[in-house]
C-alpha cells in the first residue's frame, strides 16, 4: 500500500511539472537597447550624369568624343551614366526635362545649340546643374547653368599650321559644318595657323551649313581638290567623313578633328587634331562633386590638354619628320604663349 501511495504521488510531481513548463505564454522580448541612437545612414548614391548629343556617337567626331568623354566621367566618378543620340532642336527641350525629372544630378548639352533650351529649363530645375559644350553662354540669375569648351581655334590653328607644312601645291581646303561659333572658330583659326606657316598660302574655306550632309562635305571637297588643294581638313561633326573619303578617292592629304580619324582611311589621315573634350567634362564634374562649381564658363585650351595631336602618327612621323618636328614646336608655342594669334575678323 505505502507503494501504491509513493508511486501515485510520483506521478502527480511528474504531470505538475510538464503543466508547468508548457502551459505558460512566453513574454515579448524587451525593446532594443539602442532605441536613442541615429539610424543608420542610407547608402550614398551614385552621381547621375545625362549627355544629349546632336548626332550618331558613330560618326568617328564630335558626338563620338562627348561618348568617349561621358564615359571617363562614370569611369573616374562612379557615375551613374545616359546619353541621347541625335536630338534634334524641336526635342531639345524635352530631353532636358526628362533627365531632370529622372532626378539626374548634371546633364551635357554637347553642343552650342544646346545653349538656348538649357537655360529654359535651368530655372525650373535649381537643384540640376545644365552644362552647355562649345558655348560660354551663362547667366546671373542661374547659378546652375554653365558652359564649357575646347578652345577650338587653337584647334584649328594646329591643324591650318599642319596643313600648310604638308602641302606641295601651296593651296589647301577647310571646311565647317553647322553655321556656330565653335565650328566657325575652328575654322577662323585654321586660316591663321596655316598663314602663320606660310603668309602666301592659298586658302580655299567654307561652311557647309549641315553637321551630317556627308555627301555635301564631299563634293565641296572634292571641288577644293580640283581648284588644287592636296591637304583638306574638315571640322564638321560626322559630315567631317566626306571629305575624308575625297582625300581617299583623289590621293590627297586629310587631317582629322577630334578624333583620331586615320583608321577611316589610314593611308591619307596624316594626323588628326584632337579636342579632349574629357579634360572639360572632368574638370566640370569634379567641382560639382567638390561643391565648387559656378554658373561660369570654363575654357580649355592646350596648355590644359584640351587640345593635342593624335597619339600615333601611324608611320607618318618617318615619312614628313620635319613636319612631326614643326608643328610640335608650333604646339609648344601656343601652350606656353609664345605664339599668339587673333582669329575674330578673320572672314572667309
Amino acid at each position: 500500500m505505502k507503494k501504491f501511495w509513493a508511486l501515485l504521488l510520483a506521478m502527480m510531481l511528474v504531470f505538475s511539472m510538464v503543466a508547468g513548463c508548457g502551459g505558460g505564454a512566453e513574454e515579448p522580448a524587451p525593446p532594443p537597447a539602442n532605441g536613442d541612437e541615429e539610424p543608420a545612414p542610407e547608402p550614398e548614391q551614385p552621381l547621375r550624369v545625362g549627355l544629349l548629343l546632336p548626332g550618331e556617337i558613330s560618326d568617328m567626331g564630335w558626338n563620338a568624343s562627348g561618348y568617349q568623354a561621358l564615359l571617363t566621367v562614370e569611369e573616374e566618378y562612379g557615375a551613374e551614366v545616359s546619353y541621347t543620340e541625335s536630338v534634334t532642336q524641336s526635342d531639345m527641350e524635352e530631353v532636358f526635362r526628362s533627365y531632370a525629372i529622372e532626378g539626374y544630378d548634371v546633364i551635357f548639352g554637347h553642343g552650342f545649340e544646346f545653349g538656348d533650351f538649357a537655360e529654359r529649363v535651368a530655372a525650373d530645375f535649381p537643384d540640376t546643374i545644365f552644362v552647355v559644350m562649345s558655348s560660354e553662354i551663362s547667366n546671373p540669375d542661374l547659378p546652375n547653368l554653365v558652359s564649357g569648351r575646347i578652345l577650338n581655334e587653337y584647334q584649328g590653328f594646329v591643324a591650318g599650321a599642319l596643313a600648310a607644312l604638308l602641302t606641295e601645291t601651296g593651296t589647301v581646303g577647310f571646311i565647317g559644318g553647322h553655321e556656330i561659333p565653335p565650328i566657325r572658330r575652328s575654322i577662323q583659326g585654321a586660316i591663321v595657323g596655316a598663314r602663320y606657316v606660310n603668309p602666301d598660302i592659298n586658302i580655299q574655306a567654307t561652311m557647309t551649313g549641315s553637321g551630317t550632309d556627308v555627301a555635301a562635305a564631299k563634293e565641296t571637297a572634292l571641288a577644293m581638290v580640283d581648284a588644287g588643294a592636296d591637304v583638306l581638313f574638315a571640322n564638321a561633326n560626322q559630315a567631317g567623313l566626306g571629305p575624308i573619303e575625297a582625300a581617299q578617292e583623289t590621293d590627297v592629304w586629310s587631317i582629322g578633328s577630334n578624333q583620331d580619324q586615320n583608321p577611316f582611311a589610314p593611308d591619307h589621315v596624316v594626323q588628326s587634331v584632337l579636342q579632349i573634350n574629357e579634360k572639360v567634362y572632368t574638370y566640370i564634374v569634379g567641382q560639382v562633386v567638390a561643391g565648387t562649381i559656378e554658373g561660369r564658363f570654363y575654357g580649355i585650351g592646350i596648355d590644359e590638354g584640351g587640345v593635342a595631336l593624335a597619339d600615333s602618327w601611324h608611320g607618318f612621323d618617318e615619312q614628313f619628320p620635319e613636319v612631326k618636328e614643326a608643328i610640335e614646336e608650333i604646339m609648344a608655342g601656343l601652350a606656353d604663349g609664345s605664339i599668339t594669334f587673333e582669329f575674330a575678323d578673320v572672314t572667309f
